[in-house]
């Protein structure tokens, strides 16, 4: 069950960054540079890397990995949304 959930808990955030570092990294041509697309290419690394180091430890200790893949789906919906407010909205502050 828990490699089951880990595979998935992976994919959806493998899945929310690379979609938000893909439109950050367009939106650079609306809005002009933020530092926030250099975050949003580092955060992409996270569940490519915990994919790897999962397949390299056989299943085991994936609890972990887990927890680190959910908050960064929480972290990256957030950092949009802030952004999404302060770069395309205006209304921050």
């Amino acid at each position: 069950m828990e490699t089951r959930t880990f595979s998935v808990v992976t994919a959806l955030s493998m899945v929310f960054t690379i979609t938000a570092a893909v439109l950050s990294v367009a939106g650079i041509a609306i809005t002009g540079f933020y530092p926030a697309i250099a975050v949003f290419l580092a955060l992409a690394l996270i569940p490519m890397a915990s994919r790897l180091y999962a397949k390299k430890m056989k299943g085991k200790y994936n609890t972990p990995l887990i927890v680190i893949n959910v908050l960064l789906i929480l972290v990256v919906l957030w950092m949009t949304f802030v952004i999404v407010h302060d770069r395309i909205l205006g209304d921050c502050c």
